[in-house]
């Protein structure tokens, strides 16, 4: 038994390069139990609405497909690209609500909105090279707002909020139960696309198989660290009432502590000398743990060579070290970037609005100076019927 659909909308739609460049329109749909992403061209749907031309001849979709520009482009034309995105969602929408089920139960409309039927989706056949980025891409915003999730529960702890704490734990342990699944399809998706069995059945090259599996492996080890924090529970040092430990922030930032870095400058020492060494260490770490909370502990990140230069904390980088600054600031620019590109396609539209205006007031203009010509005309020939009319009286 297929999955019952409840509504299949297009987001957005991007510009892609391969194979060639063109537009793909992101086809979201939301099933009664969960909500997947497909990445479609209009030539794609073209197809779908010919394969219903041919099964149906007497009965055609409910909603005709937006007309195609034969002179004019819609890569760079946001207005087009707007238009054309507007008319594909109002042609799925019109399928998916009519009352007349015929299109919704073809094998074709399944297939294109990869509908599972009676099994769950496979993963190493359901991705493409691209749409397998963006998958990716979509999976690290997840695992960001779990780290951002842990920030903001080491603040609420510090400042003895508890609820406010536990909310947040909450909130990224379902966030990590979504993020394990992610992963695990990216996974298999990406042994598909190894294989040659994805949407698209091209085999991936070497090369960038392997620049894949290092993201991908990347991912899994940020995913297995903040398993680990999100599921950790350590009542012997994370308290309500006392902020989060210090050997947790270094975890959770990737600080290195003390002890690794005299590791690696240290000469090495004698059986005895380390094994006493090891043991005074593991005596004395109960109390420096339970003292690091009431320690300062030093930034690793350099704003500047004078205090009064450096710039105050937020409570987003509170906890980042020059990693997590660097990655919060690439982001930042990619937001400011997408604004700016939200900005520019608002202005084209208004540009392409204000000559359509300007065309419709010429063209009026036009058409009062006629009118005015014409009633010239026609007081022209009143005035001379009337001095005729005199001259008879």
């Amino acid at each position: 038994m297929s999955e019952t659909i409840l509504s299949v909308k297009i987001r957005e739609a991007a510009t892609r390069q391969q194979p060639k460049p063109h537009i793909a329109y992101e086809v979201e749909i939301r099933a009664a139990v969960r909500t997947w992403v497909v990445w479609k061209r209009f030539s794609e749907f073209e197809d779908l609405n010919k394969k219903f031309l041919r099964l149906f001849p007497n009965h055609p979709p409910p909603v005709d497909l937006p007309v195609k520009h034969f002179f004019q482009s819609t890569l760079g034309n946001p207005v087009l690209v707007e238009e054309r995105k507007r008319g594909l969602e109002e042609y799925l929408q019109a399928i998916q609500t009519d009352p007349d089920d015929r299109w919704r139960e073809t094998d074709e409309w399944k297939e294109f909105l990869a509908i599972p039927s009676g099994r769950p989706l496979d993963a190493s056949t359901m991705y493409t090279s691209e749409s397998w980025l963006d998958e990716y891409n979509q999976v690290q915003a997840i695992a960001r707002d779990i780290r951002s999730l842990l920030n903001r529960r080491e603040t609420h702890i510090a400042r003895n909020e508890v609820q406010a704490s536990h909310n947040c734990s909450v909130q990224a342990k379902k966030s990590l139960s979504t993020l394990n699944a992610r992963v695990s399809q990216l996974d298999a998706g990406l042994q598909g696309l190894a294989k040659g069995s994805g949407r698209d059945g091209l085999v991936m090259l070497e090369g960038e198989l392997r620049r894949r599996m290092d993201m991908l492996n990347e991912l899994k080890n940020e995913k297995e660290l903040l398993s680990k924090l999100v599921l950790a529970n350590r009542p012997d040092i994370i308290k309500a009432s006392s902020p989060a430990s210090n050997v947790d922030r270094n975890v959770l930032f990737r600080q290195p502590e003390a002890s690794a870095i005299r590791q690696r400058t240290a000469p090495p020492l004698s059986r005895a000398a380390s094994g006493s060494i090891m043991t005074s260490t593991t005596a004395n770490s109960n109390s420096s743990i339970i003292s690091s909370s009431t320690k300062p502990v030093a930034s690793r990140r350099v704003f500047g060579n004078k205090a009064a230069s450096m710039p105050s904390e937020t409570e987003q980088t509170r906890g980042l070290d020059n990693e997590g600054l660097l990655r919060l600031q690439q982001q930042t620019m990619q937001d400011q970037d997408l604004h700016v590109e939200q900005f520019s396609a608002m202005l084209s539209r208004q540009k392409h609005i204000g000559l359509a205006i300007s065309e419709e007031l010429d063209m009026q203009n036009g058409m009062l100076d006629d009118l005015n010509n014409q009633t010239e005309v026609i007081a022209d020939k009143l005035r001379y019927n009337q001095r005729k009319i005199a001259n008879i009286h």
